[in-house]
């Protein structure tokens, strides 16, 4: 595997490059559309900067990771299956059902593989409750409660026009990535209420999601920027799923505890292999031993309607049916 990266917007760029040199996996360069960025990336951790995007994919890597701001995931995508380049996109994996559509049939018809980073799948706490519903466990599903809260991330994630959305396409990811790994359900409607409650960006900081899926089974979720910035932790990815047997709850976060001492303040300290980390030795090994994608790019079409859908409902003021 050797990656060149495109766009380093994402704050996820950072932990990935340093999994990425961890694992020992050559980054051949990156590209970025605002130079400076770009530049000030490359000198931090020594990678080639390439000032065209055509150059780094001419180079000799296989797979490029894609940090790029959301609107560009598409373009990016598609630029680089036409040089027969394996994909890591970063979630969202697009803007729109349309875009997802064409970012699989492209990677497809080159004959390369497609990777959505969706990281809290690969959460200690999130593949043992995977084992338990896999093994019947925990029961016949009812409903699910799910709750992903954080800090508002500032810069271009509230601007519109390069993310696409606030809160809502920020976080409802992750959680409808969990339900679709899980319980592979189709969604039959989804109603939705987006606001701007704290008052410090342009897009929705706060929003809240009632999706129903086709065998009858409902889930609630709270996707939100409402934690403050001195909170101890950057939030939460939880699920709380009501079955016939009773409830389970699990944080994508992973286990922690709180950690005191004489000279600051206390803080939460995690106990787990880190789930980026996870995630790209399992993206490492399908491209090394070519496996299928652990996250594909139809993994991440389901999340992407799940927060159109959301949109369109607020639009609408009413329920959406898929």
């Amino acid at each position: 595997m050797k990656v060149g990266i495109i766009g380093c917007a994402h704050m996820h760029v950072y932990s990935y490059t340093l999994c990425l040199k961890t694992l020992g996996i050559e980054i051949v360069g990156i590209y970025d559309r605002d130079k400076e960025k770009m530049f000030q990336f490359s000198e931090k951790y020594g990678i080639f900067p390439y000032e065209q995007l055509d150059d780094l994919l001419q180079t000799d890597i296989d797979t490029v990771l894609i940090c790029s701001e959301n609107v560009f995931h598409c373009e990016y995508t598609v630029s680089a299956a036409a040089y027969k380049k394996h994909v890591i996109v970063e979630k969202p994996m697009a803007l729109t059902v349309e875009d997802a559509e064409k970012m699989i049939s492209d990677c497809y018809a080159a004959g390369v593989k497609l990777m959505v980073a969706h990281p809290v799948r690969f959460s200690q706490p999130m593949q043992s409750l995977k084992q338990m519903i896999d093994e019947g466990t925990c029961g016949k599903l009812i409903a699910i409660n799910a709750t992903n809260h954080g800090k508002s991330p500032g810069g271009w994630f509230v601007e519109n026009k390069l993310s696409g959305g606030g809160a809502i396409i920020d976080h409802t990811i992750h959680m409808a990535d969990l339900v679709n790994w899980f319980f592979a359900p189709q969604i039959d409607s989804v109603f939705a209420r987006g606001e701007n409650l704290l008052g410090e960006s342009y897009v929705e900081d706060t929003g809240l999601l009632h999706v129903t899926f086709t065998d009858g089974t409902f889930m609630s979720l709270d996707t939100s920027w409402n934690r403050p910035k001195e909170y101890p932790v950057w939030g939460d990815a939880s699920l709380t799923l009501v079955t016939d047997k009773g409830w389970i709850h699990a944080d994508g976060f992973g286990r922690k505890a709180l950690l005191y001492n004489q000279k600051a303040s206390p803080a939460f300290t995690y106990y787990e292999e880190d789930m980026d980390m996870a995630m790209i030795k399992a993206f490492k090994d399908a491209i090394d031993q070519n496996m299928p994608s652990p996250v594909s790019g139809e993994d991440g079409l389901f999340t992407v309607k799940m927060a159109r859908m959301a949109y369109q409902s607020i639009e609408k003021g009413n329920r959406v049916i898929n």
